[in-house]
């Protein structure tokens, strides 16, 4: 079919590493905006998604 294409390859591994770490991170402030909402605004956020 098609062979590997040395010229996108280092594009795609660069584009590869900064999407994990944005989904990382996009993961990371949902736990601490739920863990917030249980601890400073005293609601039941974090108990309905569990």
């Amino acid at each position: 079919m098609v062979g590997a294409d040395p010229v996108a390859r280092p594009l795609i591994k660069t584009a590869h590493g900064w999407l994990g770490n944005a989904f990382y991170w996009v993961i990371g402030v949902h736990a601490l905006a739920a863990i917030g909402h249980h601890v400073v605004f005293k609601d039941r956020t974090l108990r309905r998604m569990i």
